[in-house]
């Protein structure tokens, strides 16, 4: 069997898409395991990106090692970047924003489990 560039993008895409639907089941895991509202949100936009930007780049090699891949499927090459962009500019602002109406809404969940922020340099600045 020899080694040919339609061979080796078949075996990364496997790997990539593997491993990026593992990390979106992992953040589904963390969703129904975590009870507190920034765990869920780290659970849900940490893995979910890693997971969805593995997944888009295992359909990447699959498309590009294609005997068939030509001009018209550059295209969908662009719009898969375009999608990989999209997805990391908004899942962070969504992150912040739900972080931020959790905390205006008391939705942390008890005081007992939100950690205190007691580091020197950080006193310091607020006093």
């Amino acid at each position: 069997m020899s080694l040919n560039w339609e061979f080796i993008s078949d075996v990364l895409s496997l790997i990539f898409i593997v491993l990026g639907a593992l990390q979106v089941f992992f953040a589904s895991v963390g969703i129904a395991r975590f009870n507190t509202t920034l765990a869920r949100v780290h659970a849900v936009t940490k893995p979910q990106t890693v997971g969805l930007i593995m997944v888009i780049l295992g359909v990447i090699f699959r498309l590009t090692g294609s005997e068939h891949f030509d001009v018209g499927q550059r295209g969908d090459v662009g719009m898969l970047f375009l999608l990989v962009l999209f997805a990391l500019m908004t899942n962070p602002v969504t992150a912040q924003r739900l972080g931020r109406v959790s905390r205006r809404e008391g939705l942390y969940g008890d005081e007992d489990d939100i950690a205190v922020n007691e580091h020197p340099g950080d006193l310091q600045r607020s006093a």
